[in-house]
C-alpha cells in the first residue's frame, strides 16, 4: 500500500511539474537571467510554500484562509505582485553573468529569491485550492493511514522540487548559449506573461467580489 501511495505521488508530482503557471514562468525567467543559484533559491521558496500549504490543508486551517473574504485580498495582492515582477522583468537590463562582482551580489540575494518564490506561490489562490483538493481526495481514501498520506505528499513535493531544480539548471545553461538580444526578448516575453497573469487575477477578483 505504501508503494501505491508513492506511485500515485510520483504521478501527481510529474503532472504538477509540467503545468505552466506563474511560478513556472518566474522560475525560467529568473534562471535564464540571473543564473542557476538564483533560480534554485526561487525553487526552494516555492517548495517551502507548497509544504506549508499541504500541512495547512491537511489540518483544516487552509479552509479558513480560503474563505471568500480573505481570498479576494490574497488574490489582489498576488495579482499585484505578478504585475510588479512582470514590469521589472520587461524593463530591467541584463547583467553579465561572467562578472565576479555580479556573482557576489547574486549570492547575497539568495534569501531574497527564496522569499520571492515563497510569496509568489503563496499569493496564488489557485495553489491553495489545488492542495486543498488533493488533500481532500487522498484523506478520503479509507485504506490510507497517516503514513500513506505522508508518503504520497512527500513524493509529490520532492518530484516537483526536483523538476523545478532541473528547469532552473537547463534554463541557465541554455541562456549561456544564446545571444544577449534573444535572451532579452525571452525575458520580455516571460515578463509579459507574468504581467498579463497578474492583471487577469486582479480583473477576476474585481469582477467577482466588487460588483
Amino acid at each position: 500500500m505504501i508503494l501505491q501511495a508513492v506511485l500515485q505521488g510520483l504521478a501527481l508530482g510529474f503532472f504538477l511539474a509540467i503545468q505552466p503557471g506563474p511560478s513556472f514562468f518566474a522560475l525560467i525567467q529568473t534562471s535564464s537571467k540571473m543564473g542557476f543559484k538564483s533560480g534554485l533559491a526561487l525553487a526552494i521558496g516555492i517548495f517551502i510554500s507548497d509544504v506549508c500549504y499541504v500541512v495547512l490543508a491537511y489540518y483544516g486551517i487552509a479552509q479558513l484562509l480560503g474563505s471568500p473574504e480573505n481570498k479576494k485580498y490574497i488574490s489582489l495582492v498576488g495579482g499585484a505582485l505578478l504585475v510588479v515582477f512582470g514590469i521589472i522583468s520587461i524593463f530591467s537590463k541584463k547583467e553579465e553573468k561572467g562578472n565576479e562582482k555580479m556573482i557576489e551580489v547574486k549570492a547575497s540575494r539568495i534569501p531574497l529569491y527564496i522569499t520571492k518564490g515563497f510569496f509568489l506561490n503563496v499569493l496564488n489562490p489557485s495553489v491553495l485550492l489545488l492542495w486543498i483538493f488533493y488533500v481532500g481526495i487522498i484523506s478520503s481514501v479509507k485504506e490510507f493511514t497517516k503514513l500513506h498520506i505522508f508518503s504520497f505528499f512527500a513524493t509529490t513535493l520532492v518530484i516537483v522540487f526536483t523538476t523545478d531544480t532541473l528547469k532552473a539548471y537547463y534554463a541557465d545553461k541554455i541562456s549561456q548559449r544564446i545571444s544577449d538580444k534573444i535572451l532579452k526578448n525571452i525575458n520580455i516575453l516571460l515578463g509579459l506573461i507574468l504581467l498579463i497573469t497578474g492583471l487577469v487575477f486582479i480583473y477576476r477578483v474585481i469582477a467577482l467580489y466588487f460588483q
